[in-house]
């Protein structure tokens, strides 16, 4: 027996809350995902009305990708599966999305009230006290801080080593290639890498 990463880990627990929410009626969705009400009643739907038909499949190559590589942090969803299912979409708020995608409340905290969308110079100034050379978090997430234990626990953030960041960037390259889309931000950027 292996040890799976926080990276695959923390991916494989989100494509299981896709997954049941693909068999659920949405009046129990709701009921199942009580942070994020609306939205996985909105996802439910649209599975039960069979609009979701090729994200099952697509999750689940992502899926088999993250697996082989062992990140330290899970990738970004794939972009098309993220747009179909409403992630980008302005109807749900940012407390919303943040608890789905299993956020900690500091972070979409930080996030939404302090306008943090994307990695600062607060971020890069507590890279450089840590005395670690690099970081890499979740495209699309932006941590508190990069201290957060619980984005760390979660596998949304981590420090490591510069030499590291091949292997980020070929598992990248490796889903960008299997799972082509047109979300014009998320080419072959699925997590946010930073070094000093």
């Amino acid at each position: 027996m292996y040890n799976v990463s926080k990276g695959t880990a923390s991916f494989s627990e989100l494509i299981s809350r896709i997954r049941e929410l693909s068999a659920l009626p949405p009046e129990d969705a709701g009921t199942r995902f009580p942070k994020s009400p609306r939205f996985a009643m909105h996802v439910a739907r649209l599975f039960q009305e069979d609009r979701l038909f090729d994200i099952l499949p697509r999750i689940e190559v992502q899926l088999r990708i993250v697996a082989k590589f062992s990140p330290p942090v899970r990738p970004a969803l794939d972009p098309y599966t993220s747009t179909q299912i409403g992630i980008f979409s302005k109807t749900f708020d940012d407390y919303e999305i943040g608890h789905f995608l299993e956020y900690p409340e500091c972070c979409i905290r930080s996030f939404s009230e302090r306008v943090r969308y994307s990695i600062d110079e607060d971020h890069m100034r507590e890279l450089r006290a840590s005395g670690m050379k690099a970081f890499v978090a979740t495209a699309g997430f932006i941590p508190c801080s990069l201290f957060c234990g619980e984005a760390q626990d979660r596998g949304l953030l981590s420090f490591i080593e510069p030499d590291q960041i091949v292997a980020i960037r070929a598992l990248e390259r490796a889903i960008a290639s299997e799972l082509p889309h047109f979300h014009p931000e998320y080419r072959e950027h699925y997590f946010e890498v930073r070094s000093v």
